[in-house]
């Protein structure tokens, strides 16, 4: 399926979304103002689908009344990007050739690489990948000869995209990476946004799905923290597809419904279209027909509208799949061989053979039927009164002896269910009897190594006649010390809140400057006891407090995913890393508690590259 093909263009259209003005020096510094006053017109008319044409007019206008190349060229390139959100290719691929025959004095040369760049996306979109690749190139030699990082960012998320569309993902994965490192120097958050989605589906792509998802969190918290709305399609079009990518498809589906509402309010149909089309390959992979059929219209007449033939050949051929599995082989026949004559140079002998077959049934279905009809009026009515009675009595038999069976069954496996619970209930009150014990040992060497000697050292400074400013500092430590040894002692009524409730709480409160802690979930019921729930928060208080202590990490990510019935929490730092002993003894504790819940505990660590915990529970 050429589902990824779609999404390569999309991304690109919108990485090239960069400063537009930010390396160009202007002729004079009303160009300059005039500049950033077209800049503004179009962000308006991209967050207001209402008042579109009447901003990206008064765009036009004020280039025209300058009459500046810095302008005009301002005008046209956002002009372009313009019509490619509205598919608009032709008018797109003759704005980019109208801003390369402009004549642009040595300090506004930047603007040619923001044109190819602009060719390089509408290249991708006729599926022309060779001559995109070749545009981006001339780009990127342009962004680098007038040091342009922030263009040059895009440049390398664009030709990475066009990788993806060749399935050469690990030089997708070169080309995303190189963008990944200059993204301190991208300007936009939309950008920063495309960038970091960008590298974290070519790390999906290359079997690291974990890293991926942390990475797509960045551009999410990037969207969230500014409230960039096109920041937030990009991000939210990310978790679909690595989602999808991982066969996670309930979460896939949450984010591409996430993202039509978005695209619809925004006007960007091309992100509309990519979710669309999106969900309907989950539901072919689920076998879920008749919504394939239900959904086939909607997405038909939107690709039509943007003249999207890849997509229109895809969802042709999946219609056709789903009405042949309904057994409605005339449609299927029809939605086939539309699929091959409109590709057929690339559908395949597969496609073909596919199209051969259902002719076939479709020709002979009058002729089976009529068949299934003689066969049925010749089928012997008659059968001996002795074999059914034969069949009856040892049915009934079976069937009783089943039932006793089962009866039995059910009651043994209620006594052995009624003594596992008893005896995972005592392994739930032992460990949280050896977590408090554990913990009160902690707060006893906080105390003592932490306030005991911060008092012991306000004493000699005080007897020593220190400045009372020394002292002062000292007394404010020691609030504070005793401000997050009392925080961690207070107690958690889970009858009031919930699991997630609580570790968002203490979160919060003992996150620093230095050292952010993000918490990540889904809207889920958990059902568990408060005992269970103290039991779990004890272990996350452990395990995000090691993290802080040790790890020397910049963020901390606690997710909380629920799928299946099954809990799974992830606790991921950016930190040090943990060696093989480090692991043994530092974490054996909490591997017992989560033991005795009947749950599991996974570590994966290394120098450098930060800490991975994953905890998966039984709800």
């Amino acid at each position: 399926m050429k589902i990824w093909a779609l999404f390569t263009v999309l991304i690109a259209l919108t990485s090239c979304m960069s400063n537009d003005h930010a390396d160009e020096k202007p002729i004079s510094s009303q160009n300059s103002v005039d500049s950033v006053q077209i800049v503004d017109y179009y962000n308006r008319a991209a967050l207001f689908a209402d008042s579109n044409q009447y901003y990206r007019g008064k765009a036009h206008q004020l280039a025209l009344k300058n009459g500046s190349t810095n302008c005009v060229a301002t005008q046209l390139f956002l002009e372009g990007k313009a019509f490619l959100n509205l598919g608009n290719l032709d008018s797109a691929d003759a704005i980019a050739n109208k801003g390369l025959s402009l004549y642009y004095q040595p300090n506004e040369i930047g603007f040619r690489g923001k044109f190819y760049n602009l060719k390089g996306n509408t290249n991708g979109y006729r599926r022309n990948l060779y001559s995109s690749l070749d545009n981006y190139v001339k780009a990127e030699k342009i962004f680098r000869s007038v040091n342009d990082l922030n263009s040059l960012a895009g440049i390398y998320s664009n030709i990475a995209n066009n990788y993806f569309s060749l399935k050469d993902y690990h030089t997708a994965l070169e080309y995303a990476s190189k963008g990944y490192q200059l993204l301190k120097n991208v300007q936009e958050d939309r950008i920063k946004a495309n960038i970091l989605t960008t590298y974290a589906i070519a790390l999906n792509k290359t079997k690291q799905p974990n890293k991926a998802l942390f990475i797509e969190a960045k551009a999410d918290s990037i969207a969230n923290l500014n409230g960039d709305p096109m920041a937030k399609l990009a991000a939210t079009i990310g978790y679909a597809e690595i989602y999808k990518a991982d066969n996670r498809f309930d979460s896939a589906q949450l984010y591409y419904n996430q993202c039509i509402q978005l695209s619809k309010k925004l006007g960007v149909k091309h992100f509309e279209l990519m979710s669309q089309i999106g969900l309907m390959g989950i539901y072919d992979e689920q076998n879920a027909f008749q919504k394939v059929i239900d959904k086939g219209d909607s997405i038909l007449i939107l690709a039509q509208e943007l003249n999207n033939r890849d997509v229109i050949h895809t969802s042709k051929r999946i219609i056709g799949k789903a009405y042949a599995a309904k057994g409605e082989y005339k449609k299927a026949f029809i939605f086939f061989n539309e699929s091959y004559e409109l590709y057929s140079e690339t559908a395949g002998v597969e496609n073909q053979k596919n199209i051969n077959e259902l002719r076939l049934k479709y020709e002979s279905e009058k002729k089976a039927k009529k068949i299934l009809k003689q066969r049925y009026q010749l089928a012997n009515q008659q059968k001996e009164i002795g074999e059914k009675q034969l069949f009856i009595g040892m049915l009934s038999f079976f069937l009783l002896l089943a039932i006793l069976i089962l009866f039995f069954v059910r009651k043994l496996g209620r006594n052995k269910q009624a003594i596992l619970e008893l005896q995972a209930n005592q392994k739930i009150a032992e460990s949280m009897i050896q977590g408090e014990e554990k913990e009160r040992t902690r707060i006893a060497f906080e105390i003592h190594d932490g306030i005991a000697a911060t008092v012991a050292g306000i004493s000699y400074k005080l007897g020593a006649d220190t400045d009372k400013n020394e002292v002062i500092e000292l007394l404010k430590g020691l609030q504070e010390d005793s401000r997050k040894i009392s925080h961690n002692l207070m107690p958690v009524d889970f009858d009031k809140v919930d699991l997630i409730q609580a570790v968002e709480s203490f979160s919060q409160r003992i996150s620093t400057p230095l050292t952010e802690i993000i918490v990540l979930s889904q809207p889920m019921n958990l059902q568990f006891s408060a005992a269970k729930s103290h039991l779990i928060y004890r272990v996350l208080q452990e395990l995000i407090g090691n993290a802080l202590k040790h790890a020397q990490c910049s963020s901390i990510f606690v997710k909380f995913e629920l799928l299946n019935n099954e809990l799974t929490i992830q606790v991921e730092d950016d930190g040090l890393g943990m060696t093989d002993s480090q692991i043994e003894s530092g974490l054996k504790s909490a591997k017992e508690r989560i033991s005795a819940l009947q749950g599991k505990m996974t570590v994966q660590s290394s120098k450098n590259n930060g800490t991975t915990i994953k905890i998966q529970l039984e709800t």
